[in-house]
This record gives structure tokens, sequence and C-alpha cells, in this order.
């Protein structure tokens, strides 16, 4: 995973190794072969967006709530903490 300042946004790219990882865990997650975007409001920690937008259902949530918690460490905001 990668986090980004982004002054008021916090963007976390997860890399198609974290997604191949992560799905060892959710092997019916549905999610793709590829890296997937977040994107967080850092005064807050609410998700704004997410890209691929077909990315859906539970597995993305709880792969959300992974990013959002790297951001948190990586970039010291504990706004994002979950």
């Amino acid at each position: 995973m990668r986090a980004y300042n982004q002054g008021c946004h916090v963007r976390v790219t997860v890399s198609e190794r974290d997604i191949a990882a992560f799905k060892r865990a959710w092997p019916c997650s549905g999610l793709p072969e590829r890296s997937v975007g977040f994107l967080f409001d850092a005064r807050n920690g609410d998700l704004i967006d997410i890209w691929p937008s077909s990315v859906d259902g539970e597995a993305a949530l709880a792969l959300s709530y992974a990013a959002q918690n790297y951001a948190a460490a990586k970039l010291d905001n504990a706004n994002l903490k979950r």
C-alpha cells in the first residue's frame, strides 16, 4: 500500500500484490486482480471515493478499513483511525 497526504484528502493505493494477499483471507471477495484506490477526508476519515468504481461489497469495505488504518499509521493522522 501507499498513502499520500493531499492536504484535505488522503489517497491510498492498494497494489496488486496487496490485493492478492488480502484475497487469501477473503477468497470469494470478488475484488479485482488489479490495484484499488481509496480517497478519504483527512479531517474526519470519511471515505469519499473508490476506484475502480466497480469495487463493492463487504470485502471492499474491509479493504477500505485496512487502507484507512495503514494511512493513519503511515501519515500519523489520528483522524483516520478506525
